[in-house]
């Protein structure tokens, strides 16, 4: 069973301000429970329709010292931020992450605002290694269902932090930090770039925007990636994704 009021609370967690209010983050899905449960993070809650939990007999055992309430396909659907719910979903306490704790690679993303984009940023980050990301205020906010669902669990083995990235930026300048900036105002092809430090931070920015001209005088080197077609502009995760793989490269 689920009463009225708990259904609206977890309703207001599709929002920011309800995330915000409650402390809680809502996570859906078999895999991304999973992934918490493995995690450092605990779930404080579970809800399950039965049909699920007949289908998923090995979530018994992952589950077993975590609250699990069975309810309706009904129910489940109310409190549901997807049109299809899998027919499990969890909250679990946002979690505190440390600016302090940033050191070697970093990326720093400034306006980004559409969910899928910076979720697949993070997973894409994820994938090669980076942990450590900061995001300026004008981005979306990290815990947007759709940026979790996008992110595939990548939050769960992150320090991500939202702060003001001029300041943030010349710290790392006053620490030796080599700042990489992608951008298309440039001649300079990413071919061209040259890898100093072992503690480099790559900035990224939006494609309908670019970044911010307050960071700009702050930057070491300015790329980007060759054009070879005819479209606008690449994704910015996929840029992203070609950015890292040759600064990684560039760096072993």
């Amino acid at each position: 069973m689920i009463s009225k009021a708990e259904i609206k609370k977890i309703k207001s967690l599709h929002t920011k301000k309800g995330r915000e209010l409650y402390n809680l983050i809502l996570i859906e899905g078999k895999r991304l429970i999973n992934q918490v449960v493995n995690s450092q993070f605990s779930i404080d809650k579970v809800w399950m329709t039965e049909d699920f939990q007949n289908k998923n007999s090995d979530m018994k055992e992952a589950l077993h010292n975590i609250n699990v309430n069975i309810i309706s396909h009904n129910d489940i659907k109310k409190i549901s931020s997807t049109k299809n719910s899998s027919g499990i979903l969890g909250v679990i306490k946002i979690p505190i992450n440390d600016i302090r704790k940033m050191k070697d690679k970093i990326i720093i993303l400034d306006s980004i605002s559409d969910p899928g984009n910076l979720g697949a940023i993070l997973r894409t980050a994820n994938w090669f290694g980076i942990s450590n990301i900061v995001l300026s205020e004008r981005c979306v906010d990290q815990y947007n269902t759709k940026v979790i669902r996008s992110a595939m669990g990548s939050h769960f083995s992150m320090n991500i932090v939202k702060t003001d990235i001029l300041k943030f930026i010349k710290n790392l300048k006053s620490n030796n930090f080599q700042v990489i900036a992608a951008e298309l105002d440039t001649k300079n092809s990413i071919s061209s770039l040259e890898i100093v430090s072992d503690r480099w931070a790559l900035l990224m920015g939006s494609e309908a925007h670019g970044l911010s001209e307050s960071v700009c005088g702050l930057i070491d080197s300015k790329i980007k990636i060759p054009q070879f077609g005819e479209i606008e502009s690449l994704n910015v995760s996929v840029a992203c994704g070609i950015f890292l793989y040759h600064m990684i490269e560039l760096n072993n």
